[in-house]
């Protein structure tokens, strides 16, 4: 059992009133007996579009302990696909993968669906519980475990967030952009955004309008200003900078963006 700053996750599955598990109807064949068979069946169903079927056989695994067939199934529960959305099911499969961290050695292939996991809890906890309100700590060690232990870069910038906002004691921004540089180096698009308007805006860090209308732009450039709050800054920012700022933080955003890394001079925001 896995003990995490004082409360065990297990405990924490009690509190949300768990639903029981539903009856599977998978049955082994001799051509599909073992969790792996049952899981390569289940994504295989799921791809064409079947996902009672591949829920059925992603039920069956889990049941066995495979990791990636629990993380299926609470993917589908979180999102009602092929069956009616049950955040009560999907906390269940999520917290039962967190809860047995300890058989996820350093190479286990596993180990980004069981960040993935950690992730997912967060986002339970700083989003409701069983009485309908939050329990920010909990989030936040739910984030910071899968952003320490397993490098996760949505954990990092949810950290990066959390510290910004001063959602558990006061607002840190510096802390933010630690974490948003960790979080940006990966490629995470809404940490390179909150990067730069922190380096933009000199807010926790040295104040560096190109570098960070740049780490603007890139972010603007990779979703395609299909995400409202980075079209906001991103826009905002434009709009403060000089002619030469812009015109600069384009020209570095673009060149990044062709060979995907991030600049070495993005180590001054530490």
């Amino acid at each position: 059992m896995r003990i995490c700053n004082g409360f065990r996750v297990v405990l924490l599955i009690a509190a949300v009133g768990l639903a029981a598990a539903p009856a599977m109807a998978f049955e082994p064949t001799p051509e599909i007996s073992t969790p792996n068979d049952a899981y390569r069946f289940g994504m295989e169903a799921y791809r064409a579009g079947d996902h009672v079927t591949a829920l059925d056989a992603f039920e069956y695994a889990a049941d066995q302990g495979h990791v990636r067939a629990k993380w299926m199934v609470g993917r589908m529960y979180s999102r009602g696909e092929g069956v009616e959305r049950d955040d009560d099911r999907a906390f269940e499969m999520f917290a039962d993968i967190a809860n047995d961290t300890e058989n996820t050695p350093p190479l286990n292939p596993d180990r980004p669906f069981v960040a993935d996991a950690f992730v997912a809890l967060g986002d339970y906890y700083r989003n409701v519980d069983e009485t309908g309100g939050v329990d920010l700590q909990a989030a936040m060690q739910m984030y910071w475990d899968a952003a320490t232990l397993y490098n996760d870069p949505e954990a990092q910038y949810n950290l990066a967030v959390m510290f910004y906002r001063g959602e558990v004691g006061d607002a840190d921004p510096a802390e933010a952009a630690r974490w948003a540089l960790r979080a940006s180096e990966a490629g995470n698009p809404s940490a390179q955004a909150l990067l730069g308007y922190l380096l933009f805006q000199g807010d926790g860090v040295e104040r560096q309008e190109v570098l960070g209308l740049a780490y603007l732009h890139l972010a603007h450039l990779r979703v395609g200003g299909a995400n409202p709050e980075i079209r906001g800054m991103h826009e905002q920012a434009m709009a403060l900078a000089t002619e030469t700022e812009r015109r600069t933080a384009i020209e570095l955003a673009e060149g990044w963006l062709a060979v995907d890394v991030p600049p070495a001079e993005a180590a001054d925001a530490r």
